[in-house]
């Protein structure tokens, strides 16, 4: 089974290896998570040509984070097996409201209002997102932050400690530590939630969300102190 790379990142010919005339969809999850990976949209229009006979799912739910030139939106009237789906889950912040939105082809938007349920969105869902769309401002403001100061800062520290982390394109950091599960214990009763996850080779590490410079600033000096004792 294809994985992601720390260093070598989208395994792609791989992946181009492992489609057969009877594969019916391929998601692509752009960037990865826990890793944070990107994919390049040269390696995901390659897969889209590679195999027309497959739909092509891009999970997109972090495309904020990412450079506007690594989104394969601007391609889907030339790919009609294209899907990219997003969520108002993450960045901006409603959740629980499980809004989102699915980019395609006018054919392929059709053909899923054919199947697709009359209450999907509530009414709730409706009027919040028509004030986060109103009001989006603090939602690049904050995309701002963490891509210029919070995730810089971030991984220099970890640099700096000589800890192991896997490049990212998302709002989110994987790490290695050398015990994982009693560091995310302690920071935890420090009232800082990170997660225990394991890459694609079992190998235990921490995802660590990056939040605001503040928010970082305080898990920083906490990391510190632990990583001392």
């Amino acid at each position: 089974r294809p994985h992601f790379d720390r260093l070598k990142g989208f395994p792609l010919e791989e992946v181009l290896g492992m489609i057969v005339p009877n594969t019916s969809i391929i998601v692509l999850s752009n960037p990865n998570n826990p890793t944070g990976t990107p994919i390049s949209r040269e390696a995901i229009l390659a897969v889209a040509k590679h195999a027309p006979h497959c739909a092509i799912l891009v999970d997109e739910c972090y495309y904020e984070f990412m450079g506007p030139e690594e989104s394969v939106k601007g391609d889907i009237g030339d790919f009609p097996n294209l899907f990219i789906c997003r969520t108002f889950s993450k960045t901006w912040g409603i959740p629980s409201l499980r809004l989102g939105y699915v980019l395609t082809c006018e054919a392929n938007i059709n053909a899923l209002t054919c199947v697709r349920g009359p209450y999907d969105i509530n009414q709730f869902a409706g009027v919040a997102l028509k004030a986060a769309l109103a009001n989006n401002k603090y939602v690049w403001d904050f995309v701002d932050e963490v891509n210029k100061q919070a995730k810089p800062k971030f991984q220099e520290f970890l640099t700096r400690k000589g800890i192991t982390f896997w490049p990212t394109s998302a709002n989110f950091i994987f790490c290695y530590f050398d015990d994982p599960n009693g560091l995310e214990q302690k920071i935890r009763a420090r009232g800082i939630l990170v997660r225990p996850k394991k890459d694609a080779e079992g190998v235990l590490g921490l995802r660590i969300t990056i939040g605001t410079v503040e928010q970082m600033d305080a898990l920083m000096k906490v990391l510190e102190e632990l990583l001392a004792s």
